[in-house]
């Protein structure tokens, strides 16, 4: 398989190991799922969704925002050697802060576990937090992997930690183990990626403890930690607030449903991917507003088209391949995917966020959709449960959505299409809609094939996806709408 890749035109590689290393991470542990529930009852695998969502947020509180303050000042450098320096200094500050969490993550591990949901063991948060503490040391690697095009690399190491990680877990639940061992089996995989990682950052750019540059670093990336923090509410306090309003069972369901649902971001990332580390640098070039525009654009087709058929199909592999006892999750997943598909939207139209020395506009809009979300999730979530949780987040995205693209287009005012993105996101709708009328089983696959028809000839009839009579209309130099 390698060998037929390495002959494509360098942009296709790009885009087919990224698509693939996304592909197989997520694929590999949304495949694992059937069998991790096989060995885990419901309120055990709620257990183990707390603890996931203890990750959440200390992946933001750790990591500092730097793979995105690397993208910021790495990218926009004039030189090779310039970009080099901002990665060494990043580098280190993310080894430093890492560090530091190792050490106090360990001591107050036991006072953590007395206030998570669900009553876990010292030990399992103590697992979750070593893992956090490297999570920093393999983001700003990777990240300065994809801006160098080093994309084998990133391959092997992010595909190599997954296939560890998951035969550990098979092996260890096989033997009789339960969270704990989940727990470790992540440990060691991410232990060995960091190692991996740290050798290829360590020879590209070296390291360099520069305290004078810290104070520029953080102002920067700072703020994107606190969108981070505050975006927890709407990515994690959500199964905290359901383990108090409800039960772990319900926990266990909406968490199933949550990584179905995600689905649809797994599929968009190979985009995201090659296009994120690019944008700032595109948008320099000459035309850069127009054709930042249209790869904009590209991507929130790809985000809404893709929303429908995961919205469609996830319920039937639900009811196909999981245990009886995580059946409800196949009524959360419907909508679930249609929040997914706003945050994505909402990280494509906020460039304009980025285009500057400080992000504190990002931190404004995720506290406003975050409040929102809090106000609404503890009256619905004890009234209607999950679906309540559902109901929740499809508002607080899609404000969020709003706001990022008004702020976004106020520093950075691009020619979006928005009513015929609009039309498109209708039609999502309502095939979403006529899911839940449908009496399921596998004419819920026919329904999917021919929403996908319907929504491709939408996007092609439009122009909002390349076809091969059709060239892109920034190239025309015309508005991308």
């Amino acid at each position: 398989m390698i060998k037929p890749i390495r002959t494509l035109p360098l942009a296709l590689q790009q885009t087919l190991l990224y698509g693939l290393s996304i592909a197989l991470m997520k694929g590999i542990s949304l495949l694992m799922l059937p069998f991790i529930t096989h060995y885990l009852d419901p309120t055990t695998f709620g257990r183990l969704e707390v603890l996931a969502s203890l990750g959440m947020i200390g992946s933001v509180l750790i990591g500092m925002g730097l793979e995105d303050t690397l993208y910021r000042y790495a990218g926009s450098a004039q030189s090779q050697r310039e970009r080099r320096r901002h990665a060494a200094e990043i580098f280190g500050l993310t080894l430093l802060i890492g560090t530091i969490t190792l050490i106090a993550g360990w001591l107050i591990a036991p006072s953590l576990a007395q206030l998570l949901p669900g009553n876990p063991a010292t030990i399992e948060v103590r697992w979750v937090l070593v893992v956090l503490a490297l999570e920093g040391a393999i983001a700003v690697p990777l990240g300065w992997l994809r801006m160098q095009e080093r994309h084998w690399a990133f391959f092997s190491a992010t595909v190599g930690r997954t296939v560890l990680q998951a035969l550990l877990v098979v092996v260890l639940l096989s033997q009789g183990g339960g969270v704990e061992e989940i727990l470790f089996a992540g440990v060691v995989a991410a232990l060995l990626q960091a190692l991996y990682l740290g050798t290829l950052q360590l020879r590209e750019s070296g390291i360099h403890f520069y305290h004078n540059r810290y104070r520029q670093l953080l102002r920067y990336s700072l703020p994107i930690v606190g969108s981070g923090v505050v975006a927890f509410a709407l990515n994690g306090m959500d199964r905290w607030v359901l383990a108090q309003q409800t039960n772990l069972h319900t926990v266990a369901e909406y968490g199933v449903a949550a990584k179905f649902a995600l689905a649809a971001v797994l599929l968009l990332q190979p985009f995201g991917m090659w296009w994120s580390p690019r944008r700032f640098q595109v948008l320099k070039q000459s035309n850069g507003p127009q054709q930042v525009c249209h790869y904009a654009t590209l991507g929130m087709t790809l985000a809404l088209i893709i929303t429908a058929v995961v919205g469609l199909i996830a319920p039937l592999l639900i009811q196909q391949i999981l245990p009886a006892a995580y059946s409800s999750a196949a009524h959360y997943v419907v909508w679930l995917v249609l929040a997914m598909a706003f945050k994505e939207c909402g990280e494509l139209v906020n460039i304009g966020c980025f285009n500057g020395e400080s992000t504190h506009s990002q931190l404004l809009i995720n506290l406003l959709a975050a409040s929102i979300g809090i106000l609404l999730m503890f009256p619905l979530s004890a009234h209607y449960g999950a679906e309540g949780m559902v109901a929740t987040l499809v508002v607080a995205q899609g404000v969020r959505l709003l706001l990022l693209y008004r702020v976004s287009q106020y520093y950075l005012p691009l020619p979006y299409p928005l009513l015929k993105l609009t039309g498109l996101l209708m039609l999502v709708v309502v095939w979403l809609s006529i899911s839940q009328w449908n009496g399921g089983g596998w004419s819920q696959l026919g329904l999917s094939l021919l929403a996908l028809g319907s929504l491709l000839l939408y996007a092609a009839a439009l122009s909002l996806i390349p076809t091969p009579s059709r060239e892109p209309l920034y190239r025309r130099g015309q508005p991308c709408q």
